[in-house]
């Protein structure tokens, strides 16, 4: 008995008999070990424990249940199933009545194969399935895709060297040592193996039989008569189904603070009164019995099992005490049952997962140019790489097609979980998830940043720097210790996050650990590595020391984003938007396009609204209630039309000081003045806007016009009678236009304008990621929620001039004190407008990097652009 089974095993008692003569000329009488078997909550048809002590059965309804090992009671499950396999960190796998064999990724069942008989899977990340032809295969994760294994099977099981055993549907029993098979004697209907390499089966007569490989023979457990279903839990007690689906077991499994030690030795605890213990009876053997290679056998049907009555759950046991109800995950109740006489933990010594994603590569790191463009990127530990572009569309990178493709979401942070799928905040603060097939909202939770460790935390940011961790049942967000405006979560679960003053952190515990490193993107990948892209503009990686960061070469690029995916390998961003690979993950993605296309929902949702904030840069313009401006001269006599193009070209239109046609203007970045653009096109432009490819798009008569850089008309666009009251053009290219004070848009592609809402609209200017605001009839500033348009701040009537919105975020005000004009700036932490002071201004406009343009033409026709600090 090894150290780890005197440690768990609360009972153990052994009774030595001698050897008798042979039963039924198969199997012999040996000395064996009697046990007590004790009746479990519930009734199953099949059951599965890994090394790690995660149990689960299926009930004979077909509803797959786990056991809770820290309140010692079952609880339900999604699914309808006949078989099923623990398997690594609570990912079982199950084969439906149709053959067809799934893997729980955590939130629903992954269809992997048909025509499936069994599966085995381990605590490793080793999966098998025996088909109905009794072929084996083996599932290649990497790859995504199962590989042919050398055999015949009906039931399969591995051991803790990840070597298949096997039984053929005739009953014979074969095990594999890696190189070739070699036949066991006696038959079986069912086989598995313990944490300790303890080998059980069911026997075509019914009974729990373990194997001794020292004298090549089969013990009898005695206590227990037709078995259907065996299992065996990390000490190797084993486990089995019985007549009308009951469940018995010889070891419990409880989780491992249940079990209090002194000095590493368990205390006695005794069993209780409630445990009638079932009569045993001597252990038979089989005498040694020479392997034989296995050969395919012909397709003849196990022995007959006796099939338990239907239930619609697991069913409460006789006994006194009872357990407590169970708390189903999706639904549904348990039962009450006893308490085993011997108790376990989950083994712990030779049971370690090790996950590929998980191994730090120890290649050089170097980029390739993959030539396509995002604005952000993030990477699941599958290897999925997700990305957004300048106007918040969700891009999916295929290797296949050497391209980014287009997912279903607009978003402003995004982050990608162990299975592949996006999560993200919107422009208003939302938090999202998908599903595999659908959009959805966690209710109520608003952020700032997201991320997602190996482990499965979600964490998010706010505005404010609070960090918050998403509950088990992912329906609400609850406070942790540590703080910061973005954040990436280690393999552990442990956040690291970078202050609003740039500098980076570590939040294992309270306070936080700060690094003499400061940033402005930070990403951590499944196997640990932490890489940050500094203030300056490097890419680094933590050092081994845990102390220092280094620097990671990016020739000829300056990196902006970064995300680090399987073994440690980074992409990034750079200041061009063009996306840099250090390595392309091998992954499935046949089903990529499928499931975009399928996908139901959106991003948009409803409720609770949030700031989504950036840390500030070098680079970066930095907002100031004391700003200050540079001024630069018009030379006109009037300002008509004032506009930011989605280019950050800024543009003036108006009467020149001399008599004449209206003038347009354009700055020049280099000589820092306004010139003039001669145009084609010959009437008069109202409401102005830019697109990225600096053709225009202006207003007249009841018609809207798309001109190119140049003037020359290249379509117009009849209308709904009425004033055209404002125009503004969105990153994605949606052209918004206010026609007698409803709201239309043209999204891109089409060729129509059609109404967005029914509500009161005046003006309209359009920021980060679609997020849309106007002023209403009234010259009311609102902001669209995703269902109807709100005053902001909220609960207020803020009568504006103008607005402005930029791609980063920030929305301007210009506002009517009293006594003269002022600029506002949107703060929705605080859901205020912040003054800016010292200055004047009745039209606005907005950068992409949030640097606010305005002009006072109430006073004059300069135009001024706010510094940089």
């Amino acid at each position: 008995m090894t150290q780890a089974m005197v440690r768990f095993c609360l009972v153990v008692v052994c009774i030595v008999f001698a050897a008798g003569p042979l039963v039924n000329g198969t199997w012999a009488q040996d000395s064996s070990t009697s046990v007590t078997w004790t009746r479990l909550p519930g009734t199953a048809v099949d059951i599965s424990i890994n090394s790690q002590g995660q149990a689960y059965v299926v009930a004979p309804d077909g509803t797959p249940w786990r056991w809770d090992a820290q309140e010692q009671r079952w609880r339900k499950m999604s699914g309808d199933f006949v078989r099923i396999s623990a398997a690594e960190g609570n990912r079982p796998w199950a084969i439906n009545a149709d053959g067809v064999v799934f893997r729980y990724n955590g939130l629903w069942w992954e269809n992997k194969d048909t025509d499936v008989v069994d599966v085995a899977a381990d605590a490793l990340g080793n999966v098998y399935i025996a088909k109905e032809s009794g072929q084996i295969k083996k599932w290649n994760p990497l790859r995504s895709e199962w590989q042919p294994v050398e055999g015949q099977a009906f039931r399969i099981t591995l051991d803790m060297s990840g070597n298949l055993w096997a039984v053929t549907r005739d009953g014979r029993i074969a095990a594999f040592d890696g190189k070739a098979w070699a036949a066991m004697p006696g038959r079986a209907v069912d086989i598995a193996i313990g944490g300790n390499d303890t080998v059980v089966i069911a026997d075509a007569e019914g009974r729990i039989r373990t194997w001794n490989g020292l004298q090549r023979s089969w013990r009898v457990v005695a206590g227990v008569e037709g078995v259907t279903a065996a299992a065996a839990a990390p000490d190797g007690g084993p486990w089995a189904v019985i007549a009308d689906g009951v469940i018995m077991a010889t070891t419990l499994l409880v989780a491992p603070e249940k079990i209090k030690t002194e000095e590493g030795r368990a205390p006695d605890i005794k069993a209780p009164q409630a445990v009638a213990p079932v009569d045993t009876a001597p252990v038979a053997v089989a005498p040694e019995v020479s392997a034989t290679p296995l050969t395919p056998s012909t397709a003849i049907a196990p022995p007959p099992a006796q099939v338990p009555p239907a239930t619609a759950a697991p069913v409460e046991t006789a006994a006194t005490p009872s357990a407590s109800p169970v708390s189903p995950e999706t639904g549904g109740t348990g039962g009450t049952g006893q308490t085993a006489t011997n108790t376990v933990a989950p083994a712990t010594g030779n049971a370690a997962s090790i996950d590929p994603a998980a191994i730090t590569t120890n290649e050089d790191i170097t980029f390739v140019n993959t030539q396509k463009s995002a604005a952000t990127l993030a990477i699941g530990r599958d290897g999925s790489v997700f990305g957004l572009d300048e106007a918040g569309n969700i891009l999916r990178w295929s290797n296949s097609r050497k391209q980014f493709e287009s997912f279903p979401g607009t978003l402003v942070r995004l982050a990608v979980d162990a299975q592949g799928n996006p999560w993200g905040i919107s422009t208003l603060g939302r938090v999202f998830r998908h599903t595999g097939n659908q959009w959805k909202q966690i209710p109520g939770a608003t952020g700032s940043d997201i991320a997602i460790g190996a482990d499965g935390s979600v964490v998010i940011a706010d505005a404010s720097g609070t960090l918050s961790r998403l509950n088990d049942a992912m329906t609400r967000f609850d406070r942790i210790s540590g703080q910061g405006l973005l954040v990436a979560v280690a393999p552990d679960g442990t956040p690291w996050t970078i202050r609003s003053d740039s500098l980076v952190q570590r939040c294992a515990s309270s306070p936080c650990e700060i690094f003499a490193q400061k940033a402005k993107s930070i990403a951590i990948g499944p196997d640990g590595s932490v890489y940050v892209v500094s203030d300056r503009d490097f890419l680094m990686r933590l050092d081994a020391d845990d102390k220092s960061f280094d620097v990671v070469r990016t020739p000829g690029h300056t990196p902006q984003n970064v995300a680090v995916g399987p073994n440690g390998f980074p992409w990034v961003v750079t200041a061009d938007t063009l996306a840099l690979a250090s390595t392309f993950f091998e992954r499935d993605e046949l089903t990529d396009r499928a499931v975009a296309a399928a996908t139901a929902g959106d991003t948009t949702g409803s409720g609770s609204t949030a700031a989504v904030v950036d840390v500030s840069s070098n680079n970066a313009f930095t907002f100031s209630k004391n700003i200050s401006f540079d001024t630069f001269a018009t030379n006109l006599n009037t300002i008509e039309e004032f506009t930011v193009g989605q280019n950050d070209d800024v543009y003036v239109y108006g009467a020149p000081q001399t008599q004449g046609a209206n003038q347009f203007l354009k700055f020049n970045n280099t000589t820092e003045k306004f010139e003039e653009v001669s145009l084609s096109f010959n009437q008069n432009l109202q409401n102005i806007d830019v697109a990225s490819d600096g053709s225009i798009w202006t207003t007249q008569n009841g018609s809207v016009y798309h001109l190119s850089s140049t003037g020359s008309l290249q379509r117009t666009y009849s209308v709904t009678s009425g004033s055209i009251g404002g125009l503004s053009i969105g990153v994605d290219g949606t052209v918004y236009v206010v026609i007698a004070e409803k709201l239309y848009h043209l999204k891109p592609g089409t060729s129509t304008f059609t109404k967005f809402s029914n509500d009161d609209v005046h003006k309209v200017a359009v920021g980060r990621a679609g997020d849309l605001w106007i002023t209403d009839s009234g010259n009311i500033v609102q902001q669209f929620t995703g269902t109807k348009f709100e005053n902001r701040p909220r609960g207020q009537s803020i009568n504006v001039e103008d607005l402005g919105a930029g791609t980063d975020g920030s929305v301007y005000i210009t506002f009517w004190s009293g006594t003269q004009y002022v600029l506002k700036k949107w703060n929705a932490t605080n859901n205020s407008f912040d003054t800016v002071k010292n200055t004047n201004a009745d039209r606005v406009d907005v950068m992409s990097d949030g640097r606010p343009w305005i002009a006072n033409t109430s006073s004059n026709t300069d135009v001024k652009r706010a510094k940089n600090f």
